[in-house]
């Protein structure tokens, strides 16, 4: 990665981490309104980023329901465009 990710999703990487996600790929630019995009492997543990962490306003959740493109929910930083994601639940288990 040669884009250091955003300080505002920093913490959301760390905590991936230490919950046991792995990132499958860092896409740089993902976009043209995204210069970074770090995707994981599992799901992010949304529940446990919000009971701790206090995200700033220029972080937002978002999802995508849109087949044509990766079914993922993530953050993005709204100051650096760079996005954090990690696939759906599937409702089947798993993480």
């Amino acid at each position: 990665m040669t884009t250091q990710l955003s300080q505002n999703l920093t913490p959301i990487y760390e905590i991936e981490l230490r919950l046991g996600n792995v990132v499958q790929s860092i896409d740089e630019p993902a976009g043209s309104k995204c210069p970074l995009a770090l995707n994981f492997l599992h799901q992010l543990h949304i529940a446990e980023i919000r009971d701790q962490i206090a995200l700033p306003a220029s972080v937002e959740y978002w999802e995508n329901r849109d087949s044509h493109y990766p079914m993922q929910n993530g953050y993005r930083c709204n100051v650096t465009g760079h996005v954090i994601s990690g696939p759906l639940p599937t409702g089947r288990g798993g993480w």
